[in-house]
């Protein structure tokens, strides 16, 4: 564990020191520059997309700008070299990235609380957070060993991006529809828009079921079957 907390924070400054952390508390900003503008039911609306904006395809992006860095500093061999499990590394650096979407969920509850004096459930807010940022971070990963660099990155992350919006397009036309909406869950972009737009409303627990399942699927799958191999091999060529 106190490996763990060394790494953690270890990230938390890494990520500091690249700048991510400010551009990742900029565009929290903007958000909040959204949610003061707009009316109380205009606010709890756009809550679920802001949401889910940041924890799912900001954090794509600024989990790989910082791959990026630390492999042009060579920060990340530094690190990979210390008598430390990869495992242990890759869920230290999960774990900063998930941080900076847990900050940003704060700061939208205060805003919520002080402008709207509309206060959400908090604690289930956060699980479903920490398990949608995991989803997209195993979805960032897979991006980052399959390119070359960071504009090959940008450009599958392009058309990733429009792959996982398809279905909440598809299901507001009507056209995933006649009980075949459960494959928009495929998506977890879909999955945590729907998981948190259950925190303003009342839902069966098969929807719960199977909206929690498309947000799990790609972490419990990618992490040990691709992901977690990947890093060891980074681990061995360090």
């Amino acid at each position: 564990m106190n490996k763990l907390w060394g790494l953690f924070k270890g990230e938390i400054i890494r990520l500091w020191r690249y700048k991510i952390t400010l551009f990742g508390l900029l565009v929290s900003g903007i958000w909040l520059l959204i949610i003061a503008l707009v009316s109380t039911d205009e606010a709890n609306l756009l809550l679920p997309q802001l949401l889910i904006l940041d924890s799912g395809l900001m954090a794509i992006i600024l989990l790989a700008a910082s791959y990026y860095y630390e492999k042009q500093e060579g920060t990340m061999k530094a690190v990979l070299v210390t008598p430390t499990s990869p495992a242990l590394v890759l869920l230290s650096k999960v774990l900063g990235t998930i941080f900076g979407s847990v900050v940003s969920l704060g700061l939208l509850y205060l805003a919520m609380l002080m402008i709207h004096q509309v206060a959400f459930p908090i604690l289930p807010a956060l699980l479903i957070i920490i398990i949608t940022t995991t989803a997209h971070l195993s979805i960032g990963y897979v991006l980052i060993y399959l390119s070359k660099d960071f504009m090959e990155l940008l450009l599958k992350y392009s058309f990733v991006v429009i792959v996982l919006f398809t279905p909440t397009i598809l299901v507001s036309l009507e056209i995933l529809s006649n009980g075949w909406e459960w494959l928009a869950y495929l998506s977890p972009t879909y999955a945590g828009q729907q998981a948190l737009t259950h925190l303003w409303g009342s839902v069966s627990t098969s929807e719960w079921v199977i909206t929690f399942l498309g947000l799990l699927i790609y972490p419990v799958i990618l992490f040990p079957a691709y992901i977690l191999p990947q890093f060891r091999k980074e681990a061995v060529s360090a």
